[in-house]
C-alpha cells in the first residue's frame, strides 16, 4: 500500500502548507462549501485568455453576432465534460487523473499522466508571456522577460501552499474581474473607436462556424483533466447536482461574456491594433495589471496538476504517502519548466503553442469520454480507492482493454484533423470542417464498452 487508507485520520495543513499530494483526502479531513466551485472556476475563466479567444474568431472573418452563438455553443458543450468530471472529485477522494488508473493500469495510466504534464507547462507558458505582454504595456522600462520571471514568483509560492490557498485567492478575484469587465463592458459602448477595419458580414461557412465553435469545446474540454483536483476536498455526501452546476455556471458565465467582449470589442479595432492593448486605451492603464493578474489562478492550476502528475509518476517506483518534499519538487519542476519555455519563446510562442496545444488536446478529448463513460456506465462511481495506489490489485500494471481502446480512439481522428500543420485526408470531403474531436469522443466511447464486453478485465457487475 503506497498510500494512507482514505478514513485514516491526518493533519493536512501544517502552517497553510497542504501535506496531501495524490493522497485519498480522509473523510474527517473533508471541507469546503459548493459555492467555492462556482468562485474557482469563475476566477479560472474571467480572464484576458478566452477575451483573445473570441477576438480571434473575428480575425478570422466571423461576423460577431455569428462568433458570438459559436462561442455560447462551444463552452456550453465543451463544458458538460467537465461538470461531469467535477462530482468524480467529492466522491472518490483523489486527484482526476489519477482516476486513470481504473481505465488504463496502475503504470499504463503514465501515457496519459506524461500528456498532462505537457499541457500543464505548455498552458503556463503561453499564459505568463500573455501576462508579461500585458505589464510590458503597462510599464514598457521593463522587459518581457523579466516580468515572466517576477510573475512566475507568486505563482510557485501559491502552488507550493497548495489547495486552499488557490481556492482563497480565486473568491477574492471573482469580484475583482466581475467588477472589472462589466466596467470594461460600460466603457466599450460609450468608447469611440479608431477607424476600424471593415467588419465581416453575413453567413459564415459551416467550416468556419464549426472551427470557432470547436475552439471553444477544446477551450474548455481542457480544463477536464483538472477539476476534481479542485473538488476532491468537499464532504463526501454533497449534492452532485449542485457541484455540477456550481463548476458549469461558474465556467460558463465568464468564458462565454469574457469571449463576446473580446470578439465584439475586436471588430471595432483596426486590424493592426490588438486586444490587449485595446482593453488599456478603452478601460484604462490600470486594467492591464487586472489582466495581468487575473490569470495568476490558471497558472497556479496548471502548475498545481502538472506537479500531481509528476508526484503520481513518481509514485510508480516509491513511497509517496504525504511527501510535503516531493510535492514542493514537483511544483519547483513545473513552474521552472513553464518559466523557462516561455523566456525562450516568448516572441512567437503563443502562436505556435496555440497549434500544438489544439493537437494535444485532441489526446483528452478520448480519454475524457473514456473515463467518464468508465465512471458513470460501467462502474457507477463504485471504485475500489486503495486499489488506484497498488499496481498489485484491482488495477493492475496495464489494462490492455482501455489502453487499446483509447490509442485507438487517438488514431481514428486522424483523417479528421484540420491544424496549421497537419490536414486528414478526409476533411476536404466534409467541407473542410474538422469533427476529429467528436470523432474521437464517440469511438473513444464506443471502442472502451466493446473492449470491456469482450475482455477479462471488465468489472464483474459489467
Amino acid at each position: 500500500m503506497r498510500v494512507a487508507e482514505i478514513d485514516q485520520p491526518m493533519r493536512m495543513r501544517s502552517a497553510g502548507l497542504e501535506v496531501l499530494s495524490i493522497d485519498p483526502v480522509p473523510v474527517g479531513e473533508r471541507h469546503g462549501r459548493v459555492r467555492d466551485q462556482f468562485t474557482m472556476w469563475f476566477g479560472l475563466n474571467a480572464n484576458i485568455f478566452p477575451v483573445v479567444l473570441g477576438g480571434l474568431l473575428v480575425l478570422n472573418g466571423m461576423p460577431v453576432g455569428w462568433a458570438s452563438v459559436a462561442i455560447v455553443l462551444g463552452v456550453l458543450s465543451g463544458l458538460l465534460f467537465v461538470g461531469f468530471h467535477a462530482i468524480q472529485g467529492p466522491r472518490l477522494g483523489v486527484p482526476q487523473m489519477i482516476q486513470s488508473r481504473a481505465q488504463f493500469g496502475f503504470y499504463g495510466a503514465v501515457l496519459v499522466f506524461l500528456a498532462s504534464i505537457v499541457l500543464d507547462f505548455g498552458f503556463l507558458a503561453a499564459q505568463l508571456v500573455i501576462q508579461a505582454d500585458a505589464m510590458h504595456l503597462l510599464l514598457g522600462g521593463i522587459s518581457v522577460p523579466v516580468w515572466i520571471a517576477v510573475i512566475a514568483v507568486p505563482v510557485l509560492v501559491m502552488t507550493v501552499f497548495g489547495h486552499d490557498w488557490l481556492h482563497q485567492w480565486q473568491r477574492g478575484m471573482s469580484v475583482l474581474l466581475a467588477c472589472t469587465f462589466l466596467i470594461l463592458c460600460v466603457r466599450i459602448v460609450s468608447w469611440d473607436p479608431p477607424t476600424a477595419a471593415p467588419v465581416p458580414s453575413g453567413l459564415p461557412s459551416a467550416a468556419a462556424f464549426m472551427a470557432g465553435a470547436s475552439v471553444f469545446v477544446i477551450a474548455v474540454v481542457s480544463w477536464a483533466p483538472y477539476v476534481s483536483d479542485y473538488s476532491r476536498y468537499l464532504p463526501q455526501d454533497v449534492s452532485r447536482v449542485r457541484v455540477f452546476w456550481a463548476v458549469y455556471a461558474g465556467a460558463a458565465v465568464p468564458q462565454i461574456a469574457c469571449a463576446v467582449v473580446g470578439a465584439y470589442l475586436t471588430s471595432l479595432l483596426p486590424r493592426t491594433d490588438s486586444t490587449v492593448s485595446a482593453i488599456g486605451e478603452v478601460g484604462g492603464k490600470w486594467m492591464l495589471l487586472v489582466m495581468a493578474l487575473s490569470l495568476i489562478g490558471s497558472d497556479v492550476a496548471n502548475a498545481y496538476t502538472g506537479m500531481l502528475s509528476v508526484v503520481s509518476i513518481v509514485s510508480c517506483f516509491r513511497t509517496v504517502h504525504k511527501s510535503v518534499r516531493l510535492r514542493v519538487l514537483g511544483s519547483v519542476l513545473l513552474v521552472s519548466a513553464g518559466t523557462l519555455s516561455a523566456l525562450l519563446g516568448y516572441r512567437q510562442f503563443v502562436d505556435d503553442l496555440s497549434d500544438f496545444l489544439n493537437v494535444l488536446l485532441y489526446v483528452f478529448i478520448p480519454w475524457s469520454a473514456i473515463n467518464l463513460t468508465d465512471y458513470y456506465l460501467v462502474r457507477r462511481g463504485k471504485y475500489d480507492v486503495a486499489s488506484l495506489f497498488s499496481p498489485d490489485r484491482s488495477y493492475p500494471g496495464f489494462i490492455w482493454p482501455g489502453l487499446v481502446a483509447y490509442l485507438l480512439a487517438v488514431l481514428i481522428q486522424l483523417p479528421f484533423i484540420d491544424q496549421t500543420y497537419f490536414t486528414g485526408p478526409l476533411v476536404g470531403a466534409l467541407g473542410d470542417i474538422d469533427i476529429a474531436w467528436i470523432v474521437g469522443g464517440v469511438t473513444g466511447v464506443v471502442l472502451y464498452l466493446v473492449a470491456l464486453r469482450i475482455s477479462a478485465h471488465a468489472p464483474s457487475r459489467w
